[in-house]
């Protein structure tokens, strides 16, 4: 089995997990993983439990089909926005779990990560990608900007976009999201808000996510974040106090 094929069975694997997971419906979402001056990614209009290794579409690095057959999503600009902007990552995956599709669609950001596992895994910080519509030409940028530190990210009105190494690693991000989302929907559901990192606590999970390589971007200590609040509340009570002092 050649490299290529090896992979186009991996990506239809996964859409068929995705659907058996209840995480799609109907002929959303979709999957895709890096290859050689491109990446294969599932068909439109195909159900995820159809998919097999022959209806995955091959596509150049810009998302345009280089062998005939299927069509790639109407989303496919979403993989092509990761992919430039993340050289690292090796699959994307694109679906809508309802608990995290849930926050999505309500626009609802969700809070500073407290549990520690999803903390070390995922990051402190789950960003919200804006709101973008099948064929959009700003979703490439927005994509890339979405995980630009992160690899996870809420879509606005949508559902969920992961990257990984693998596949595999991306559908367990994706699966550790919705898992969260659904633990944070039962505690702001009735039992109360979730309880807040202390610094030294954040300090010490940030610390296990750099030792353990799954950070992004710059590392600014709890401590250094909270001083740099102050210095913002500071500037702006003395702009405010400046201004008054003017009238």
């Amino acid at each position: 089995m050649s490299d290529q094929r090896r992979l186009a069975t991996e990506v239809s694997r996964f859409s068929v997990l995705l659907h058996e997971r209840g995480w799609v419906a109907n002929h959303d979402g979709n999957v895709s993983a890096r290859t050689s001056g491109g990446f294969l990614i599932t068909p439109t209009a195909v159900s995820k439990r159809l998919c097999a290794p022959d209806t995955i579409v091959r596509c150049d690095a810009a998302g345009s089909p280089v062998t005939r057959g299927g069509r790639p999503p109407s989303e496919v600009a979403l993989h092509v926005g990761v992919y430039e902007a993340r050289s690292d990552v090796q699959a994307v995956l694109h679906a809508h779990p309802p608990y995290a599709s849930a926050f999505a669609l309500a626009g609802r950001p969700l809070p500073p990560v407290s549990m520690p596992e999803v903390f070390v895994s995922l990051g402190e910080h789950i960003p919200m990608m804006a709101r973008v519509l099948p064929k959009d030409p700003s979703a490439q940028a927005h994509a890339a900007q979405a995980v630009a530190h992160a690899d996870v990210a809420l879509m606005a009105g949508n559902g969920v976009l992961t990257v990984g190494p693998d596949l595999e690693t991306a559908y367990l991000r994706l699966e550790l999201l919705e898992h969260y989302c659904r633990i944070l929907a039962i505690v702001q559901g009735g039992v109360g808000a979730p309880e807040p990192l202390s610094d030294a606590e954040r300090a010490h999970l940030l610390d296990l996510r750099v030792k353990a390589g799954l950070h992004r971007g710059p590392v600014v200590p709890p401590v250094a974040r909270a001083a740099q609040a102050d210095l913002r509340q500071v500037v702006a009570e003395e702009v405010r106090r400046a201004l008054g002092e003017a009238k």
